[in-house]
């Protein structure tokens, strides 16, 4: 509604005041100032009821705006509404960081029923406008897969937009590969290719078993999370794009993304597809095999991308760049398997590259294979 709307404000008509012929000049303007003190207040009173009226309807739209996405929000039966009080006592006032990003921080929480959860709190600069906030609570809470980090729920109150994951005690991929894990544990050849496969079924469902289909966007080591028995799941869906035409083979978005991850055929289009998803798995997996970042500079400029340096090796079957740490422990045929599909998927043409489906069938047989020369040989995982 706004100010102009006449049909809600009422007009007000001019005061009308009867003056009588000259008789007794006293009583005469007493009467006109009477009068017109009369029509004065009685104008007065009408405006302000008027705008009391008016500011009392804004207000009861302004809250029912604010409430009414809360009350859809009940009926998906899937993610839990906190209070920002309730976020504040779970996380014992936002003390324990456990992960930072672009977006913000993200915090160890604990529920009153004693269940560990990840606070993810946006900065003022990152939050998303009310709509787009809400839409993308309702498609966490659609989200249900066992490789997926599932959403408790959120918190949308007090200028806050604040989501509750579960929370997973093996840090992510990237922790034990490069960082605080990467020293006192590392990761065997087998285990590593088992989350692998454990993140491809996670990818495999977005693409392929949710309705509508769901482009990840931001697949990377620091995405993929561990619990304690070191199953894999895929976080931060924060980028996600949906496909809501069944039929589509694109969506043409903005890019996004981590530098090294991304797609260069969705760089240089914008058309953002699930084989965008493909190349930045493909980069995981060479992150696998090689046990390095996908940017560095150190060494030689020919080394700086992971992508162009490893390709030429892996496609000659050269695995003199394998990662150090596993060197020795796997079966060659299971290397080889995993690098082919790590190099079809990281293929420039994305008409080259492997689905997601294909890729998960891929890796299972080289984990597979890795299983059995483990058993036959008397090796430890």
């Amino acid at each position: 509604m706004t100010c102009n709307d006449a049909s809600s404000n009422p007009s007000i008509e001019t005061p009308q005041v009867t003056i009588f012929t000259e008789r007794k000049p006293t009583n005469n303007h007493l009467a006109i100032i009477l009068g017109s003190a009369s029509g004065a207040v009685f104008a007065l009173l009408i405006v302000s009821l008027s705008v009391f009226l008016y500011t009392k309807k804004r207000r009861s739209e302004v809250t029912y705006a604010t409430r009414e996405p809360v009350i859809d929000m009940r009926n998906w039966n899937a993610a839990r509404i906190f209070s920002y009080k309730e976020i504040k006592a779970a996380t014992n006032k936002f003390k324990e960081v456990v992960g930072r990003g672009s977006f913000g921080s993200v915090y160890l929480g604990k529920l009153s029923d004693g269940k560990l959860v990840a606070v993810k709190v946006r900065f003022d600069k990152t939050q998303l406008g009310a709509d787009s906030f809400i839409n993308e609570v309702q498609l966490l809470s659609k989200v249900r897969h066992q490789n997926l980090v599932s959403l408790e729920g959120f918190c949308y109150e007090s200028k806050q937009q604040i989501l509750v994951y579960e929370y997973l005690a093996g840090g992510s991929l990237a922790d034990h590969l490069y960082g605080r894990n990467s020293k006192s544990v590392s990761l065997s050849w087998v285990r590593r290719l088992k989350i692998a496969v454990d993140a491809a079924k996670g990818l495999d469902y977005l693409h392929n078993g949710s309705d509508p289909r769901i482009i990840h966007r931001d697949v990377k080591c620091s995405n993929i999370l561990l619990d304690k028995d070191m199953n894999a799941k895929v976080c931060d869906f924060g980028l996600c794009k949906q496909v809501t035409q069944a039929d589509a083979t694109h969506v043409t978005t903005v890019v996004k993304g981590t530098a090294g991850y991304l797609d260069p055929e969705y760089y240089s289009t914008q058309q953002l597809t699930e084989k965008s998803d493909v190349y930045s798995f493909g980069v995981v997996l060479l992150e696998l095999i090689c046990g390095r970042e996908p940017m560095t500079h150190s060494g030689t400029p020919d080394s700086f991308n992971l992508v162009l340096w490893a390709k030429p090796y892996l496609q000659a079957g050269a695995f003199e760049i394998v990662d150090e740490r596993i060197k020795g422990s796997f079966d060659l045929e299971s290397m080889r398997k995993a690098a082919l599909v790590a190099v079809r998927s990281v293929e420039r043409d994305a008409l080259r590259r492997l689905t997601i489906s294909q890729v998960l069938a891929e890796l299972k047989e080289a984990y597979s294979i890795q299983l059995s020369y483990l058993a036959s040989s008397g090796h430890s995982n």
